[in-house]
């Protein structure tokens, strides 16, 4: 019965996310960031603002790939431990979560979901963050953003 129970949650959040989808402007706007690493080199990603509830809830969901210094930054009003799921994200990402001035809080590696138990898994870091970028997995390790290290050194983001 309970797994009736998820089921019928599950689909229902299917429905709502697919309208959401329908509902969002195909047109991608990016905007170019700049990360500074450990060792002080600038990193330059073009990302998608996910600065409104929608965006943040569709997120990189439907996509088939994600170029290699291309991603999504979240925009939040206020710092939290935002947690992420994976839930119809078929790229593995990592979530780079920076605080209100910039550093780097935590990285946290993401993994597509493979079964509908498993999409129901969240990622939440290990300290308040206002901004996260999602980009590929493993771009954090072969650019040098580490946690405490790194700086989202783009000042414009609302």
């Amino acid at each position: 019965m309970a797994v009736e129970y998820q089921l019928i949650a599950f689909i229902f959040l299917l429905v709502v996310f697919a309208a959401l989808f329908v509902q969002m402007q195909l047109k991608k706007e990016t905007t170019r960031i700049e990360i500074v690493n450990k060792d002080g080199k600038s990193i330059y990603v073009d990302v998608e603002l996910a600065d409104n509830l929608a965006k943040r809830m569709k997120g990189l969901m439907f996509r088939k790939s994600l170029g290699e210094n291309e991603g999504m930054l979240f925009v939040f009003d206020y710092e939290s431990q935002h947690s992420f799921w994976m839930m119809i994200t078929s790229i593995p990402l990592d979530a780079i979560h920076f605080d209100s001035n910039g550093t780097v809080v935590d990285v946290i590696q993401m993994d597509v979901c493979k079964s509908i138990a498993n999409c129901t898994k969240t990622y939440t870091p290990k300290a308040l963050s206002r901004y996260v970028l999602e980009v590929n997995q493993n771009f954090s390790m072969k650019n040098g953003i580490e946690a405490g290290n790194s700086k989202l050194a783009t000042t414009n983001i609302q």
